[in-house]
């Protein structure tokens, strides 16, 4: 057998090196987009980005798709949501960017909503769901706001929410109970507080401050103040088809009344 000429292997070498340090190169850079991942955006969108408090990033995004408008969520943020702007080094960008896109366009796949959504929204009026929540200008102020709960929670953390609400609660909802100086107890969700003081937002959607060193006693509760409903499957897959279709702008809410004096 003829052996082969220094010439023509270095022509090989040539044509493979380039492809080989090019795959090396891709496979670290998803490596690094992974820790990334993992360190700053699996708390919310899971672990394998198939979502939780924040929204499933397999297949479509919510926020377009290109490399150009995955950086512009990352760097500004979504105002309105709980989705916060952050700041990396531009090769962190770039492999974070490259990661979020292999998982939009790996083979992974989350729940799906398959019920009806329309006989959804006769459930969630019928059910009294507007005395805490708001859609859009209709509603509630004092539990979270639902216009765009579809594009911001992945299905399964919907349906967690509303079996087993008490499962994962947000601090942006945590529940405080207040007995105030004239021993009248008061029990909100907390807007602001600091050392000396705690704002909460109270069922009828008005704002209570109160002095810690006067309250008769202040209690951080552990569960939801949204108690867990029970559902038969037709109408639970019907109220999670509608939840999971609402996605308005961002910012679409109400105004909310002032503080009120502090007690």
């Amino acid at each position: 057998m003829a052996s082969h000429s220094p010439v023509r292997v270095l022509i090989c070498l040539a044509f493979v090196l380039p492809a080989v340090v090019k795959c090396q190169s891709t496979e670290g850079d998803l490596q690094q987009g992974k820790a990334l991942f993992r360190s700053n955006c699996a708390f919310c969108h899971g672990p394998t980005g198939l979502g939780g408090r924040g929204p499933n990033l397999h297949g479509s995004l919510n926020n377009g798709e290109r490399d150009a408008d995955i950086q512009a969520v990352i760097k500004k943020g979504i105002p309105g949501t709980a989705m916060p702007a952050f700041v990396f080094e531009r090769d962190e960008m770039a492999a974070l960017v490259k990661f979020i896109q292999s998982l939009r366009t790996g083979g992974a796949s989350a729940s799906v909503p398959t019920g009806d959504r329309i006989a959804g929204k006769k459930i969630y009026d019928a059910r009294g769901c507007a005395g805490c929540h708001q859609i859009g200008d209709q509603g509630s102020t004092f539990g979270p706001n639902l216009t765009r709960v579809g594009a911001a929670r992945s299905y399964d953390y919907l349906k967690e929410s509303v079996l087993n609400p008490s499962a994962d609660v947000p601090d942006e909802v945590q529940a405080v109970s207040v007995v105030d100086s004239d021993g009248k107890p008061n029990t909100g969700i907390r807007v602001n507080e600091d050392t000396f003081t705690i704002q909460l937002r109270l069922p009828d959607q008005s704002f209570k401050s109160f002095r810690k060193d006067r309250a008769k006693k202040l209690v951080y509760e552990k569960k939801s103040l949204m108690p867990p409903y029970r559902f038969d499957s037709p109408d639970l897959d019907n109220l999670l088809a509608y939840l999971s279709s609402l996605r308005g702008a961002v910012n679409s809410a109400a105004d909310t009344q002032k503080a009120q004096g502090v007690h």
